[in-house]
């Protein structure tokens, strides 16, 4: 996969396949450097996304490759601080709404 899988922020829907093997291959790759140096594995400050379907697949593809190799995961943005580092840019990001309402 080429950068443009990832032009707009968050890889399309029809990558849903290609997306879920390079999730799958990241976290073997670091299962076993965790396992190497005897150390716990987690993955966090992912997903910074938009409240879409292509930010859930994301997410979710992630968490689920974390629990395949029983690592923790952390998705941990409470809530929108309008966060210029990332794709969502002024938009939420967070678990909630700017309305208090669950995303």
């Amino acid at each position: 996969m080429g950068i443009e899988v990832c032009a707009s922020g968050e890889p399309p829907l029809s990558y849903k396949e290609q997306c879920k093997e390079w999730h799958e291959t990241r976290a073997q790759t670091r299962s076993d450097d965790a396992n190497r140096l005897g150390v716990p594995l987690i993955f966090s400050e992912y997903g910074a996304c938009f409240d879409s379907p292509n930010c859930y697949q994301e997410i979710s593809q992630l968490a689920d490759a974390a629990d395949n190799h029983l690592a923790g995961w952390a998705y941990w943005q409470m809530k929108n601080f309008k966060d210029l580092t990332t794709t969502a840019g002024t938009g939420s990001e967070g678990i909630y709404n700017m309305d208090g309402t669950l995303q």
